[in-house]
């Protein structure tokens, strides 16, 4: 997964169900070398929310529905 990527979140949160569409906005590699996920920076269409304002996920809390190129 990378930036410019339309996601679908596979687990809900507080204030965002499962099922959620969203755009990779920007994509934080593992500091560590022994975590396998990626942290990922969305911005969510169809939720409440400030705007310029993302939700962080976990690379195996979303699914790719997109890729970008």
């Amino acid at each position: 997964m990378r930036a410019g990527d339309l996601v679908m979140t596979t687990r809900a949160q507080i204030g965002v169900p499962a099922g959620s569409i969203g755009l990779i906005v920007k994509s934080h590699k593992p500091r560590a070398e022994t975590i396998k996920h990626s942290i990922h920076e969305v911005q969510l269409y169809g939720v409440k929310h400030y705007s310029g304002y993302y939700r962080r996920f976990l690379s195996r809390d979303l699914e790719v529905v997109n890729e970008s190129r």
